[in-house]
C-alpha cells in the first residue's frame, strides 16, 4: 500500500468574523440607481403608469374574489410566520450581531420606503378586496409600503448569513408579500419603489455594520488544491502586493514552491465597481465588457497565462484551477525563487535585466497579448537574474493597439521610477523601436496608469510630464 499523504500544515492568522464587503457596496450602488429611476418614473409618469397597470391587470378579478382572497391572506400569514420564526431562531441561537443588523435594516428600510413612495400618488382602485376577516393580515392596509420596504431590507441584510436556497425562498416570499400589497391597495408604482428602497436600506446597513466573512479560509484553499492534484504539505499567506486577490505561498511533497491566488465574490464585485468607475471617466481606456461570472473571470486569467507560456513568455507554469467554498476559486502557479522589482535593490536592474524585460514585452506585443498591469510588482527577478512576468488577471488576448501602447507606457513609467527615464526608454527603443515608444507617449497620463505608479508620480511633480516628453523625443 502507498504511504498516506502527509497532512497539510496551514499557517494563517485568525480571520475577522465580520467584514465590510465590496459586494454590499456594489449592491447598494445598484439599488440606489434602480430606486432613483423608479422614483423619477413614478413622479413624472404616475398617472400613465397607473392607468396602464390597471388595464393590464383588469382580467385578474376573473379568478374570483374568494380564490384571490385566499391567496393574498394565505401569503401574508405564511410570511408573518416565517419572519417571526426566523427572528426567534436568531434570538434562541444568541446571534446578537445578526439581530442588531436585522433590526437596523428593518427600521431604515421602513423609513426609506415611506419617504420614497411619498413621491407617487394613487388614483386607481384596488384589484382585490379581501372578503374574510382574520384580523390584521386581512386588512387592506397590511402590509403597508413601509412594511414591504422593511421586509426587503430584512432579507437583504440577512442574505450573507443564508444559503443560496434560503435566499431564493426568502425573495420569493418578499415578492409574494409585495404582490399581495399590490393587489389589495390602489394600483400604483409604489410597491416597486418600496421594494427598491428596502433593498437599498439592507445593503447600506451591511456596508456600515459589515457582514460575515465570505472569503475561503486557508484550509479551504489547501483542500481545494489537493483535490485538484497539487500535493501540498504546507500553505500560508503571502506578503506580496496582490490587487484583487488573496495570495498564498506553499510547498508540495517534492519541495517545489507553490503560489496560489484566491478570488471570491468580493473580488468580482470590486472589479465591477472599478469598471464602473473607469466607464464614467471621459477617456477611452480600452476596457472590454466584464465577465459574466467570477468563474469566467478566473478562467480567463488561466487561459491568458497558459497562452503566454505557450508562445514563449517567461511566466510561471499553471498548476491547478479549483473551487474553494464559500463561492471562491483558486488559481495555482509554480512558485518563483526571487522577488518582484518593487522589492529588489536598484543595482540589480542592470542593462541586461532591462533588455530581458523589454524582450518579454516585445514577444507579448508580437502575439497581441496585453498584460494591462505592468507595474513593478508584476515583474519578477529570480535569484538567477531571470525575468518573469506574473499576474495576467487584467490581461486581454487579441488586444487593441491602445492596450498595447498602454503596456509600454505603464512599464516605462514604472521602470523610470527606479532606473531613471533614459535607461528605461533606452531598453524599450532597442527592442520595440522608436516609433512604438513614441506612440505610447499619449498613454503616459494618470488615468491610464496603475494606482501604484500613479501614486508614486504624485510625489514627483513634473516627472511624468518629463517622461512623456522624452518618450516623444525618441521618434
Amino acid at each position: 500500500m502507498a504511504d498516506p499523504a502527509p497532512p497539510v500544515v496551514v499557517t494563517e492568522p485568525p480571520s475577522p468574523a465580520v467584514l465590510r464587503s465590496p459586494t454590499d457596496v456594489l449592491r447598494a450602488v445598484t439599488a440606489a440607481v434602480v430606486l432613483l429611476v423608479l422614483v423619477v418614473l413614478g413622479a413624472l409618469f404616475d398617472e400613465e403608469i397607473q392607468g396602464f397597470l390597471a388595464r393590464l391587470l383588469r382580467g385578474v378579478d376573473a379568478l374570483g374574489q374568494d380564490l384571490l382572497t385566499a391567496i393574498v391572506v394565505g401569503t401574508r400569514v405564511f410570511v408573518v410566520v416565517v419572519v417571526i420564526g426566523g427572528i426567534g431562531a436568531v434570538v434562541v441561537r444568541f446571534r446578537w450581531r445578526l439581530l442588531a443588523t436585522l433590526l437596523a435594516a428593518g427600521v431604515v428600510g421602513a423609513g426609506l420606503a415611506a419617504l420614497a413612495t411619498g413621491a407617487v400618488d394613487t388614483t386607481e382602485p384596488a384589484l382585490v378586496d379581501p372578503s374574510i376577516d382574520v384580523g390584521l393580515v386581512s386588512s387592506d392596509g397590511f402590509p403597508s409600503l413601509a412594511g414591504v420596504g422593511a421586509a426587503a431590507a430584512l432579507l437583504t441584510a440577512a442574505a450573507p448569513w443564508l444559503s443560496r436556497r434560503w435566499r431564493r425562498v426568502g425573495w420569493l416570499l418578499v415578492f409574494a408579500l409585495a404582490v399581495s400589497r399590490f393587489l389589495t391597495a390602489p394600483v400604483s408604482f409604489d410597491v416597486a419603489i418600496a421594494l427598491s428602497a428596502g433593498w437599498l436600506a439592507g445593503a447600506l446597513v451591511l456596508v456600515v455594520l459589515g457582514g460575515p466573512n465570505r472569503r475561503p479560509s486557508g484550509q479551504a484553499v489547501a483542500d481545494a488544491l489537493i483535490r485538484a492534484g497539487v500535493p501540498l504539505v504546507e500553505l500560508g499567506p503571502a506578503a506580496v502586493d496582490a490587487r484583487g486577490s488573496t495570495p498564498y505561498f506553499g510547498r508540495d511533497r517534492d519541495g517545489v514552491r507553490v503560489f496560489a491566488k484566491v478570488l471570491a465574490q468580493d473580488e468580482r464585485s470590486a472589479d465591477l465597481l472599478f469598471r464602473l468607475y473607469r466607464a464614467a471617466l471621459p477617456r477611452n481606456l480600452g476596457d472590454e465588457r466584464p465577465f459574466s461570472s467570477l468563474r469566467r473571470m478566473v478562467e480567463h486569467e488561466a487561459l491568458v497565462s497558459l497562452m503566454a507560456r505557450s508562445v514563449g513568455i517567461a511566466t510561471p507554469r499553471v498548476l491547478a484551477f479549483a473551487s474553494a467554498p464559500p463561492g471562491g476559486y483558486v488559481l495555482s502557479y509554480e512558485g518563483i525563487d526571487g522577488a518582484s522589482l518593487d522589492a529588489v535593490e536598484p543595482d540589480r536592474l542592470t542593462d541586461d535585466v532591462l533588455d530581458a524585460i523589454w524582450s518579454e514585452i516585445q514577444l507579448l506585443r508580437h502575439h497581441r497579448i496585453a498584460h494591462r498591469d505592468l507595474r513593478l510588482a508584476n515583474v519578477f527577478l529570480g535569484a538567477d537574474d531571470r525575468v518573469s512576468l506574473i499576474d495576467f488577471g487584467f490581461s486581454e488576448v487579441a488586444a487593441s493597439d491602445l492596450l498595447l501602447r498602454t503596456d509600454v507606457a505603464e512599464l516605462s513609467a514604472s521602470l523610470a521610477l527606479v532606473v531613471g527615464p533614459e535607461r528605461a526608454l533606452a531598453g524599450a527603443v532597442r527592442h520595440l523601436g522608436p516609433d512604438a515608444v513614441a506612440a505610447a507617449a499619449d498613454r503616459l497620463e494618470p488615468a491610464a496608469l496603475s494606482g501604484a505608479t500613479r501614486t508614486a508620480y504624485k510625489q514627483r511633480p513634473g516627472a511624468l510630464g518629463a517622461l512623456q516628453a522624452a518618450c516623444r523625443a525618441t521618434h
